[in-house]
């Protein structure tokens, strides 16, 4: 489930024109999430993103400083990578370009994504076109900034595999305890507390975020575009694209692996974003699961009516994981 409020006030800031008035937008995560932010200011034809803004539970931070008064606003955002489960994804209709996690990027123009090496996204549109814009991240539970951070621990916690209970925004004793066993664990200094903690949290969590999990291996000279499907609630639910450069190896699930069978589809594109072709055949990895995908990053649900629903299909090739808790796929 996700959530996005985008307030009337509105706080935005970034460049395109020198002579406007400027403006900025202000991001703040009420969720229990960490956010990885992205945003998008365009003024006529001319158009910037820039990213990846890291958002802790709780927190606040201004995007696109010095953007002109007059221009449109859009936000995309999803939850950071190292998160064990689903995560969040907030997006809309409007298609810009971000470049890989985890690298700050600033991009000019919104064509020709995959051309450029870079992942199209679906941004959604902040309403208001002057003045202050407040893009406000929520989940359903609604903990508001001061839960989130407390939500935000126990999450981070539970990430780390420490039994914490309901991820709720209070913190009862078995958060205290993991929260206790945590530093003492690894030998965390200063009682750090709040956006302290968090900070410390996240950094444990993504540094052993690769010992569990899918990952894809591009034994290739080619940058390859893959999708990943697994089924969640007896529904397939389908995710991509993760861009995964040649020669490098990109974790695309992040999460001990509970169940035996996981599917993937991947390409290969050369330096103009087309399918690499050998021997006359396109070069790519897939099977016999048709599911459902789109152009742009995503995380669709459920494997039914993709065409009648407005998305693609690929065919999808199923592995066999057995017990393991970390499974590795090499594209050659």
């Amino acid at each position: 489930m996700r959530w996005l409020i985008i307030s009337s006030l509105l706080l935005i800031g970034f460049t395109l024109t020198p002579q406007n008035a400027r403006a900025d937008m202000r991001l703040c995560n009420e969720t229990s999430y960490v956010l990885q932010v992205a945003a998008s200011a365009q003024q006529g034809v001319a158009s910037k993103t820039e990213g990846w803004v890291e958002l802790l539970p709780g927190a606040c931070a201004l995007a696109l400083t010095d953007m002109p008064d007059d221009a449109q606003a859009y936000v995309y955002a999803k939850s950071d990578e190292s998160h064990a489960g689903e995560g969040l994804v907030f997006d809309g209709s409007e298609r810009f370009c971000v470049a890989s996690e985890n690298r700050d990027f600033s991009i000019e123009g919104r064509r020709d994504c995959r051309r450029r090496g870079l992942i199209e996204a679906d941004f959604a549109i902040v309403a208001g076109a002057s003045g202050r814009r407040l893009v406000n991240f929520t989940e359903k539970s609604d903990f508001g900034r001061r839960r989130a951070r407390t939500a935000g621990t126990q999450r981070l916690l539970s990430d780390l595999q420490y039994d914490i209970g309901p991820i709720d925004g209070f913190g009862g004793q078995r958060t205290r305890e993991a929260e206790a066993a945590y530093k003492l664990r690894y030998g965390v200094s200063g009682n750090p507390k709040g956006q302290a903690l968090l900070k410390k949290l996240i950094q444990t969590v993504q540094s052993e975020a690769g010992e569990r999990g899918l990952t894809l291996c591009n034994r290739t000279d080619f940058l390859i575009w893959a999708a990943t499907a697994q089924l969640r609630n007896d529904r397939f639910q389908s995710r991509g694209w993760r861009r995964v450069a040649a020669n490098e190896c990109s974790q695309v699930l992040n999460e001990s692996l509970s169940d035996r069978f996981y599917f993937y589809y991947a390409e290969a594109v050369n330096d103009d974003g087309r399918l690499v072709r050998e021997a006359g055949r396109a070069k790519i990895w897939g099977g016999a699961r048709e599911l459902c995908t789109k152009p742009t990053r995503f995380a669709i649900e459920g494997e039914e009516n993709c065409l009648a629903r407005g998305y693609d299909t690929h065919g999808f090739k199923r592995i066999d994981t057995g017990a393991a808790r970390r499974w590795t796929i090499n594209l050659e």
